[in-house]
């Protein structure tokens, strides 16, 4: 391979890469990861109320009730949030 080739195809990598960590998480698929988290460290025990609750407004598209009352519980739990991008 040319240098100039080499180069060209070493910038591609980098701008795809790049492109992808600027990328930030719809709520949909955040939400999908916090209710993955919360039903992970509930380890097979039935949520209370409000915990499911939260987890059906996540699987019914109520993001905006769900995300807050999701990261609520983690964060009471000390469980760090997953990075929105």
């Amino acid at each position: 391979m040319t240098v100039r080739r080499m180069l060209a195809l070493g910038g591609c990598a980098l701008l795809v890469s790049t492109g992808s960590y600027a990328q930030t998480l719809s709520d949909a698929d955040y939400c999908q990861e916090l209710a993955s988290l919360v039903r992970m460290y509930q380890r097979g025990n039935s949520p209370n109320a409000a915990t499911a609750a939260a987890l059906n407004a996540c699987d019914t598209g109520n993001f905006g009730v769900a995300i807050p009352r999701l990261e609520e519980i983690l964060t009471g739990r000390k469980i760090p949030l997953p990075p929105r991008s």
